[in-house]
């Protein structure tokens, strides 16, 4: 039987082509009806960068808790990214490595379809950075200037390479723009592939040493005193869309939510599920959020599908509407997905993703 008569009988909700097509169609849609609200964005994160750039080399406190203009901005990420914003001072720079970023979306096409053939795995691969390219989330980013894309790309090749090509961008991130939300997915990492936690560990602390190296260990000791007063943002009465806009009580409720469901998912379920679980949980993990958080979740639903074909195609079809409502809603919605397990109920689960070609 040739490998063109067997894909014939591949029910739909097994068909990668289906859910990347139905994704991406989402998300090129969205793009066209909300690019022009995001390009109205005023805010350009990259002058905190700036900012901090200016008191390392004066000598002064890199973290200020009391704004003394309302043009400065809070610093809230380790000194090693001030100390190459001090080197390049390039917002031009940041958008380039960002877009590369998410081009790096497109190594998921391993996870996808690791057995298809080279042709499909390319096409397959330039879908998902299209999606990554073009998915709203991503866009508010490029135009806000923050680090949120670079976390995009480093999670899906995190994903798709273990070992030290997948642990390294991941701990560059880290070491540079550390975030509460990246840390259900380290966390993950920790229960199900210690060996790629300890590689993560070990490059952000050696990019770290290297930069104490030239700016002083002190500037990290400044970080560690700073972090407990980092939940400043929780406060700010505009730009937050995160649970702590609608309550403390809601933001301590997300909280546990993420890191029990990322610790049960990752004790309990297959790699693919409790991946999507731990990525989207961050979400959760991190109240004080914007939109541009929820680019994370286009690798969660990757991963969700390369598990569960049903709740892949569920997830590729009504997360990218969701996230525009509220992204913490979103990324419940994910891990709930996950968690019921719908593809094991459907018989046609075991069929492939992506049929190879044909053999002579």
């Amino acid at each position: 039987m040739t490998a063109r008569s067997s894909a014939a009988r591949v029910s739909p909700l097994v068909d990668g082509r289906l859910a990347l097509l139905a994704g991406l169609t989402l998300v090129i849609v969205l793009a066209i009806g909300l690019v022009p609200t995001i390009l109205r964005e005023q805010t350009r994160d990259w002058i905190a960068y700036d900012q901090a750039a200016d008191r390392l080399a004066e000598g002064e406190p890199l973290y200020v808790f009391e704004l003394p203009t309302p043009d400065d901005e809070y610093y809230l990420y380790p000194p090693l990214a001030a100390a190459a914003w001090a080197v390049f001072r390039s917002p031009e720079t940041l958008l380039a490595l960002k877009i590369l970023a998410l081009l790096a979306v497109g190594s998921l096409a391993a996870v996808v379809a690791p057995r298809a053939a080279p042709r499909m795995q390319w096409a397959i691969a330039g879908a998902l950075a299209a999606a990554a390219l073009l998915a709203p989330p991503d866009i508010h980013d490029l135009v806000l200037g923050n680090v949120m894309a670079l976390y995009v790309g480093a999670v899906a090749v995190s994903l798709a390479r273990p070992g030290w090509i997948g642990a390294t961008p991941l701990g560059l991130v880290c070491a540079a723009a550390l975030k509460p939300v990246i840390v259900p997915y380290l966390v993950f990492l920790a229960i199900r592939r210690r060996a790629d936690f300890g590689r993560v560990f070990v490059v952000g602390l050696a990019a770290s040493a290297v930069v104490a190296g030239f700016i002083g260990p002190g500037r990290f000791f400044e970080y560690l005193v700073a972090l407990p007063r980092m939940t400043v943002l929780a406060d700010l009465p505009t730009g937050n869309v995160g649970l702590s806009a609608i309550s403390p009580e809601a933001s301590i409720i997300g909280l546990v939510v993420g890191y029990a469901a990322t610790i049960w998912a990752a004790a309990r379920l297959d790699l693919g599920r409790a991946a999507a679980v731990a990525v989207a949980a961050g979400l959760l993990a991190q109240p004080t959020i914007g939109f541009n958080y929820a680019g994370l979740l286009l690798p969660a639903v990757v991963m969700l599908w390369s598990s569960d074909r049903a709740a892949g195609l569920i997830a590729a079809v009504t997360v990218p509407v969701v996230t525009v409502v509220s992204p913490p809603l979103a990324a419940a919605l994910v891990i709930l997905l996950a968690v019921t397990r719908i593809g094991e109920r459907l018989p046609s689960r075991a069929a492939p993703a992506i049929v190879p070609a044909a053999s002579a």
